[in-house]
């Protein structure tokens, strides 16, 4: 979930640049069609961003009512489990954490299964 609101609110900043050069471009050329190019690409690349925003909501609601969420901005009523390995990182009831030591978790998980495979 959290991958598709990064890229979600990267191409809404990529549409809202698109849309300011189309208005640039609208004081400084008379040629419309590159304009309406622009202004078009500007409208694409929202409308996709407007999408990928919607499918990552829809995906965030699945993991709520699964139990789980993978943001680890905001639901403390469920556990959160990384993206990347599956481990539930937060245990529900548990207060939220921060990215440093999310990643202490999962450091500290791969350090204890490395080492009961060395035994």
């Amino acid at each position: 979930m959290k991958h598709l609101m990064v890229v979600a609110a990267t191409l809404g900043g990529t549409a809202m640049s698109l849309l300011a050069i189309t208005m640039v471009l609208n004081f400084l050329t008379s040629d419309r069609l590159q304009v309406t190019l622009v202004l078009l690409a500007g409208g694409a690349v929202f409308a996709v961003s407007f999408l990928v925003a919607y499918f990552g909501d829809k995906q965030g609601k699945r993991e709520r009512a699964a139990g789980y969420t993978t943001s680890r901005l905001g639901y403390p009523n469920v556990e959160q489990v990384d993206e990347a390995t599956g481990l539930i990182v937060r245990s529900a009831g548990e207060p939220l954490l921060s990215r440093e030591v999310v990643r202490g978790r999962i450091d500290a998980f791969r350090t204890l299964s490395q080492g009961s495979r060395e035994s």
